[in-house]
């Protein structure tokens, strides 16, 4: 099963999700992240990085990755920070609708997560926060699932 897990520009947001998805699901669990306006190859935030580190999580190799109709394609779940940018993928690729769903919907809720880029220490452990239950539900919900379709 792949997720893929989409922002701005990868940087901040997604590649945090993307640390966090694999401290709880299983390694079956293909999980990637990729920007819709990425420039390719810039590092992650380094707030970002100082906060995952505290999770034990290290991103420092991550490098920015632009979102390409093949990852599209390829995920089984495609996971926005953000219902506008599910508004815009699927109104981009509207044969994709079904799997591209914001991540705070998907979940049962409206929460959308605010983009940290550019804040302080605490802005970006406040977004970690949110995240880290936001992926602790997912991965209770598709583990679960996971589980009864294999």
């Amino acid at each position: 099963m792949e997720i893929l897990f989409v922002c701005t520009g990868n940087t901040c947001r997604s590649p945090m999700a993307q640390g966090l998805a694999k401290l709880y699901l299983a390694e079956e669990f293909k999980i990637y992240s990729a920007g819709i306006n990425a420039f390719e190859g810039e590092h992650i935030s380094k707030n970002a990085s100082e906060v995952l580190k505290k999770k034990k999580i290290d991103q420092g190799k991550h490098r920015a990755v632009r979102l390409t109709k093949k990852m599209l394609d390829s995920a089984d779940y495609v996971f926005t920070m953000t219902k506008s940018q599910e508004v815009y993928l699927s109104n981009l690729y509207p044969e994709m609708r079904d799997k591209i769903t914001a991540l705070g919907s998907w979940l049962g809720s409206e929460k959308e997560i605010t983009d940290p880029w550019g804040g302080s220490l605490e802005v970006y452990h406040h977004c970690l926060l949110e995240l880290d239950e936001m992926m602790e539900a997912l991965a209770a919900i598709l583990s679960t699932k996971h589980r009864t379709s294999t």
